[in-house]
Formats: structure tokens, sequence, C-alpha cells
């Protein structure tokens, strides 16, 4: 076996961890690639407690009502609890050392001669999860550094509470940084990003990141092992330092919040009303040219809504494979009918088990005819082979037991290599993560897992919004783009540029929102076939 990534963790104590920390922790045990050598702890006697503020100080508005908003929040988003026994049995074993940096402020500085202790450990990395602002000679220890996750973009959002000023001043997405430390404050080098669909709650946004958030480390240390670790230059910083909120931006979160759980309260009294209806539109040419506006709508009937809409054409005659929703049984099953002059005829239910089920992407590949729906109601990913093209279909094969696991691309690219694209389920989640894979064939029984993944993190580009195609030789990806807390903000055509099991790369082409038909709310899927396209968007159902 080759010599493992050793690591140290700068660490409070055990119960002294957040949630996510000890799930960081706990995950990092799964690596095999991995020891975690030493746990580094603080070892000065803490400062007493400032003296509580008295008389009005205590009384002051932005300072009581965002420690009352904050204690809400809690209660109404309880954190995810992980289990903390794995995470004790590697602090009971674990070789500790504690350390007595000096504190100037909010700097603790480490001078060379503490730091000596370190080296008969051969730290290949540390983790930050405990001390201040880190100066001084333990920068210098690790051969790639300390490494701390910033909840926050940091090129816009410097300091904190993490989750918050995202959403006071309208932020399309929350961002997480993942850098190499150096003495300026979240301004290190810059390891990796990812980018997160913003909700409204702080407390909710908070959880998210840092849980998700998780796979940015993982994915980084996978990347150091394999010699892909890579570092950038953090850009000029043109924002203040984010602080705790005072009295203005507490008030404007309160507004915000309470408008929000006011709506949904009131969505729930009258669910029946408000509901996003889908609708599936054709349009004339290549979409990435198209005016959308002139796409007509396809009729369909009362009380449903048609999503996720795929063409597949076959001795001449077009088949549109979609999601049909049924608003009385609140449910969707998959459906085909034949597509002629923007009307859709013989429409015949053809997976209908009981299951939610959207995203029919139908495909051929060598010879063979074959569809993968999501199937995120039954946790895992289904393959389905035509036995009577387009009604009858059987399942052909499974995998990922036990996941969720949604809108699956297909791709055999032109070397005949076989590949899945889709975003796995994560805290009610599907759409901040890509996830890639060679496979050997539509059997699945072997599944090469990309060396980078998730190969995207990002809610503005990682879900697919319809099926891989191909023009002049080169392989576009339709994405979706989730935003401002909405999912079916817009879409995405990204052109991959470089796919194997190393390297994944790819650029967007252009993105379009739901603004080509008046009172649009939604739009996330697009096919294209280069001389026509159809696409999905939402109205607000009356």
């Amino acid at each position: 076996m080759e010599k493992k990534l050793k690591i140290g963790i700068l660490t409070k104590s055990l119960p002294d961890l957040d949630p996510w920390e000890l799930s960081l922790f706990d995950q990092l045990l799964d690596l095999d690639f991995l020891e975690v050598a030493l746990l580094i702890v603080d070892g000065r006697v803490p400062a007493e407690d400032a003296a509580p503020k008295s008389g009005l100080g205590r009384l002051w508005p932005g300072n009581f009502l965002w420690k009352w908003q904050k204690s809400l929040e809690k209660k109404l988003f309880k954190a995810f609890d992980p289990d903390p026994s794995r995470v004790k049995a590697l602090f009971e074993k674990t070789p500790k050392i504690s350390m007595h940096p000096i504190r100037k402020g909010f700097v603790d500085y480490f001078e060379e001669k503490e730091c000596a202790q370190l080296e008969p450990f051969g730290l290949d990395l540390i983790l930050r999860h405990e001390f201040n602002i880190i100066k001084g000679a333990l920068l210098q220890v690790p051969k790639y550094g300390i490494w701390s996750l910033h909840h926050g973009d940091n090129d816009v959002n410097r300091g904190g509470p993490a989750g918050f000023w995202e959403i006071v001043e309208n932020h399309e997405v929350i961002g997480v940084t993942l850098q190499k430390l150096t003495p300026e404050l979240d301004g290190g080098k810059i390891i990796e990003k990812a980018y997160y669909n913003i909700h409204w709650s702080f407390t909710k946004n908070q959880q998210f990141v840092q849980f998700s958030s998780i796979q940015l480390v993982l994915k980084n240390l996978r990347k150091v092992i394999h010699g892909k670790f890579a570092l950038q230059d953090s850009l000029t910083y043109s924002y203040p330092l984010y602080r705790s909120p005072g009295l203005k931006p507490t008030l404007l979160y309160l507004l915000k919040f309470y408008r929000e759980f006011s709506s949904i309260l009131f969505y729930r009294m009258f669910e029946s009303k408000g509901e996003n209806l889908w609708k599936v539109y054709l349009g004339k040419g290549d979409f990435i040219q198209a005016p959308l506006f002139r796409a007509k709508e396809i009729p369909q009937p009362e009380g449903e809504f048609w999503a996720d809409p795929f063409v597949f054409e076959k001795d001449g005659v077009r088949y549109l494979f979609f999601e049909r929703f049924f608003y009385d049984k609140k449910k969707a099953c998959i459906s085909v009918g034949i597509l002629d002059k923007g009307k859709v005829t013989g429409i015949t239910d053809i997976i209908d088990d009981g299951a939610h089920r959207s995203y029919p992407n139908v495909f051929e590949d060598e010879g063979e005819i074959y569809m993968i729906p999501e199937s995120c109601a039954n946790t895992r990913l289904e393959v389905y082979k035509a036995t009577d093209f387009p009604y009858q279909w059987e399942l052909y094969s499974t995998a990922f037991e036990g996941e969720e696991v949604a809108d699956v691309n297909f791709l055999r690219d032109q070397d005949g290599i076989a590949w899945i694209f889709f975003s796995k389920g994560f805290w009610f989640d599907l759409n901040s993560d890509l996830y890639l894979y060679q496979i050997d064939s539509l059997k699945m029984n072997r599944l090469i897992p990309h060396l980078q993944n998730p190969v995207i993190i990002d809610a503005r580009s990682a879900r697919n919004g319809g099926k891989i195609y191909q023009r002049n030789g080169e392989y576009f990806r339709p994405s979706q783009r989730n935003v401002y807390g909405k999912y079916g903000f817009g879409v995405n055509i990204n052109k991959i540029l470089e796919l194997n099991l190393e390297n994944y790369r790819e650029e967007r082409i252009v993105t379009a929102t739901p603004t080509f038909f008046p009172k649009l709310t939604g739009f996330h899927h697009v096919d294209n076939h280069g001389d026509f396209y159809v696409i999905d968007a939402a109205t607000r159902k009356k």
C-alpha cells in the first residue's frame, strides 16, 4: 500500500464540536488513503467571559432581536445529530499536543520553538477547527498547508455569520471557500469553491452549507493523493468585513423571514391554489440561437401538468416522453405520445408503479432502446429496456441502492466509453452536486467513480436539465440554474471541454430564464435536436 496522507486537526474538545464537524471527522475515518496522525488542542487557560451588558445595553433592539431570532430558528430547524461514537474513539487513541500561541487581538501567533514539537509527526496537511486568525511558524509546518472552510464566497463575503448576509443582500447563492490559510482573514490561497442555493432562513443556510461542503474537503483530499492539488490566489476584496448584525440588517432580515414564513403557511392552507403548472413547448431551430418567445405551447388536458420532455424519433415518427403529474392523485408517471404538428396524440402511461416518476431520458445504445427515469422514490438508479417500443418496457438493471439519484444522463463518447451523469440527494437537496461515473455497460456491473466527484458543486449549473447532445463533434450538457431560493430558475447549455476519469471541464455557452412569456414562474428543462427543441416552463396554477 502506498504511504498514507498524514493529517493533523486543530480541534476543540469533543463536546464543543459542531454537528457538521463531527460528521466530517467521522467521514475522514472512511478514507483508506488517509491517517489522522495528530490532534492539536488549545492549551491556554480560557479567558474569562466579558462582563455582560447591563441596563439599556441588554435591551438594545439589534442585539435583543438578533439573539431572540437565532434562538427561535434553532428550535424550528434542528440540526442533524450525527453518531459521535467513532469520533470519540478517534479522540481517545490519537496523539494530542497542546499548543499555547500568543494572542494578539483576533490573532493567534505560533512561535517556531513551539511548532518544533510537530516535526516528528510528518504532517502533510492540517485541518483548522480551532484557534483564531493563525500567524507564525505553524503556517509553514505541513507540506500542503493548513486548510480551512470559510462558509462564504471570499470574493464577496468575509466574516460572518454564515448564511445571513447573503439573505439580507439578496445574493443568488451562498458560496463556500476551501482555502489554504495565509495571515489574511478569509483571504488565503483558494483550493476550491462551492455554491449552494439560498434559503430564507439563515439557520437552514448554515446547516445546509456546513454539512454539504464536507464533500468539498473530501474531494480535495483525494486530489492531493492523485497529484491534482492546485491553488489560486484570492482576488481583490472590496466589501466590508462582515460581523454580527446590528439593528437595521436585523430588521430587514426579520421582514424577509416572516414574509416567506407567512406565505408558506398560506400556501399550505390553500394548497389547491398557487401550485406551479408545468407545460411543454415546441420551438423551431437550435435552442442556443432560438428566440424562445416564438415557442408554441403543446395543448395538454386539464387537471395535470407535463414536464421533463424528451423526444425520440423512430421510423420517421417523433415520440414525446414526459413526466405526467395528476393534481388529484398528487403523483406523476411516465407517459408517451406521438408528437406531430404541435400536438401530442395517443397518450399512454408506460411507467406507473405508484412511485413518483420524472425525467424519462430515452436513448439508443448498441442497437437497443433504453430509458433511465428519475427513481428517487425507490432510492436507486433504474434502467429500463424497451421490449415493444414505445409502450412496453422492462426493468433492465439497477445501481446505487439506498441512494437518491436524480436526472440521469447517459453518454457513450467518441472512444466508445460509457458514462453516467447525475445528482445525489442530500438533506432534501438534489441541485448542488454533479456526479460522474464510467460504466462497463447499462447493466452497470462495474462503476468507476470520477476522481473529482462531485465534479461540480454549484447549484447554478450542477443538475442535469436535459439529455446530453452532440453538435459538430462536440458535446453539450443542458443543466438547471437553481438560485435565489428557487427550483427551476433557468437553464444553461454547457459545452463539455474535457472528459476522462481524472478531469472534467465544461464551459457555459448560454443561460435562459423564464422571462420569454408573461407570468412564467419556472424553467428547468430543454431537449435540443438542432432543427427543433422542446422545453418545459411553469406558470402559477389558478
